[in-house]
């Protein structure tokens, strides 16, 4: 089973080597700002994936070595071979040992930087003003982004729920960085969508809001390795990998969030709340359908204006004075426009106008 496990993390590592590979050309061939930000991501998720399927290797070897040492350990009793020293009898062991209290710490600090640094130039990136943000081919991009989000997520559960099932700690953060990556996808592909529609710059606002999610993974990195120094060690218990992220399981896995709150539930009242049927109607069932039913209203809401009755009499006032009639009792009226999100998308760079010396002392001369 273990084995099974291992070629699970390693073939999760190869397909975000895959797509990342794949990603990077179709972002660069249809001028994908956010494709190429995802991108990045996808690197991130393929180095965790690969250290989480090596340390796997590592506790595979030390399993296998226990179990050679108590077979002999059964037909020697006694021998001298068993009364030296634990890192002498069991290598394995002492290398994963070494790997985790030395090589984690160290690529956790240098995920960290990476993370850092990769959102404040890619924002910095993003904020010149000669800059192109128009697409290419947008259908494009919507058919291999929204391609990569289903294989994403399927993959993904199935390494997730693997893992919650044989209690594997070291599968979580590949799988849940797949999960990620397969939400971002599809969030780039949407904004294709809407590039398609007319929205000129909603890719842009994807890849600026895909910069801020990178920048807050680093935040939390960093609050994780300032907690590390001052965690309580015990011998013996498995620990939760340092480079596995809780904020990354959570976006990729949003129900987690609901399992976590029923559970302070019930140990705040002493009873099980999460059982009860208004927790299951409510929140389990109701609540997801009611945020997205307020979004959907607040999104309807910015396509509606009201017309004033200053606004109204000025532009009546030619039929005014033929009629004779009075604009007092007019009434607002609603009418239609475009929505919020079509007015932000449409909005052109603002590109700022250089003067050249010669055209100063021309209109200096002027």
């Amino acid at each position: 089973m273990e084995r099974n496990l291992q070629k699970n993390g390693l073939i999760n590592a190869v397909i975000l080597l895959g797509v990342g590979v794949a990603g990077f050309i179709v972002a660069r061939y249809v001028n994908s700002l956010a494709g190429l930000v995802s991108v990045v991501f996808i690197a991130i998720g393929l180095l965790v994936a690969a250290v989480s399927w090596f340390q796997m290797r590592l506790e595979e070897s030390e399993r296998l070595e226990r179990f050679d040492l108590d077979e002999l350990a059964r037909g020697r009793a006694g021998s001298a071979l068993f009364e030296t020293k634990d890192s002498e009898i069991f290598p394995a062991q002492r290398s994963r040992e070494q790997f985790e209290r030395f090589f984690v710490p160290i690529f956790t600090t240098l995920l960290c930087i990476g993370q850092a640094a990769a959102a404040f130039f890619l924002w910095r990136w993003l904020s010149q003003p000669a800059l192109a943000v128009d697409l290419k081919e947008p259908r494009m991009a919507i058919f291999f982004f929204v391609a990569v989000f289903f294989g994403l997520l399927l993959l993904g559960l199935f390494s997730a729920n693997r893992a919650r099932l044989e209690n594997d700690r070291l599968l979580r953060p590949g799988a849940a960085y797949m999960l990620l990556n397969a939400w971002l996808c599809l969030a780039v592909g949407g904004g294709a969508i809407v590039v398609a529609c007319g929205g000129l710059r909603a890719d842009f606002y994807v890849a600026r809001g895909l910069c801020v999610l990178l920048a807050l993974t680093a935040v939390e990195s960093l609050v994780m390795l300032l907690l590390e120094m001052y965690r309580p060690r015990v011998k013996g218990k498995a620990e939760r990998p340092l480079y596995e992220s809780r904020l990354v399981g959570l976006l990729g896995q949003p129900q987690g969030l609901v399992t976590t709150a029923a559970q302070a539930l019930d140990y705040q009242f002493g009873f099980k709340v999460s059982e009860t049927w208004f927790y299951r109607l409510f929140v389990e069932k109701a609540l997801a359908v009611l945020i997205c039913l307020q979004i959907a209203v607040l999104f309807l809401s910015t396509c509606v204006v009201f017309k004033s009755r200053a606004s109204k009499s000025a532009r009546l006032r030619k039929p005014l004075k033929k009629n004779r009639k009075s604009c007092f009792g007019l009434s607002p009226t609603p009418r239609k426009t475009i929505s919020w999100l079509q007015i932000a998308c449409r909005r052109p760079p603002k590109i700022p106008t250089r003067i050249t010396p010669r055209a100063a002392q021309g209109a200096h001369r002027q």
